[in-house]
């Protein structure tokens, strides 16, 4: 029985392992420049002509880089939460999309609290990641992981959501301008697949639970069942040796007129 609520709760486990890792990936993104951390990034633009900027960009959680070979290079010194606002990063306002300059504090926010949201959902998750270790072989841990996962699903929703209508606007703005811009599709892909992830692990994790209080208030064994039975039945008689009140039947009309 032990080990088959293991393997029952190692699904939400392997999920709820995935979107911390998916999480992490999304964090850690730009903050170094190796595989596969410079593969990742929110959004690349043509900022050919834009102050010092380089002929495209990359804009990360932690700084604004560009592109060499495909792949995230001279990074800018990180700083978390790093704003997109292509005239402060570079310096000038020229050639950025008038949109973001009339929208400069909706970009700025949108950016900041993005990567504060990313970072609590992965700090959740990281809890329920471990707190799921100990649901493996206790139910009422998965009550707890339970409460972790639906806080990390909740933060990274928002997360998420904010990051996509961010530079979702931005890449309009650019090509509003006849400047190429696309979403960086593996941070979002993470983005997203963590959410799906945590949905799926947060609904197992409160079914184990249901489940195992079912079986704690459940039932008794058939066995135990059948036993108590006997032993009232036998309760309802004097054990030898017991002094007990017997109760005279009467006697029928047949037995009577026989003597």
């Amino acid at each position: 029985m032990a080990a088959r609520n293991i393997l029952v709760a190692l699904v939400p486990f392997i999920l709820l392992s995935g979107a911390t890792l998916l999480l992490l990936f999304i964090i850690l993104a730009g903050i170094k420049d190796s595989n596969p951390l410079n593969r990742i990034f929110y959004f690349q633009a043509d900022t050919s002509g834009i102050g010092d900027a380089p002929p495209i960009s990359r804009w990360t959680l932690w700084n604004v880089c560009s592109v060499s070979n495909g792949l995230n290079s001279n990074c800018t010194p990180n700083h978390p939460a790093y704003a997109f606002q292509p005239d402060v990063n570079f310096g000038s306002t020229n050639g950025v999309p008038s949109a973001i300059l009339n929208n400069h504090s909706t970009y700025f926010y949108l950016s900041r609290f993005s990567f504060a949201f990313f970072l609590i959902a992965t700090i959740f998750s990281g809890f329920a990641f471990l707190s799921g270790l100990f649901a493996l072989c206790y139910v009422l841990a998965s009550c707890v992981t339970a409460g972790l996962a639906l806080a990390a699903l909740i933060t990274d929703i928002i997360a998420s959501s904010l990051a996509t209508a961010l530079y979702v606007k931005a890449r309009n703005a650019f090509h509003s301008e006849g400047r190429s811009a696309s979403l960086g599709v593996k941070l979002f892909a993470f983005a997203w697949t963590s959410v799906a992830c945590l949905i799926l692990c947060s609904v197992g994790y409160l079914l184990i639970f249901r489940a195992g209080r079912a079986r704690t208030r459940g039932a008794v064994p058939l066995e135990e069942k059948r036993r108590g039975r006997f032993f009232r039945r036998r309760r309802e008689y004097p054990a030898d040796g017991e002094s007990g009140t017997h109760v005279m039947e009467p006697q029928t009309t047949h037995e009577q007129s026989s003597f």
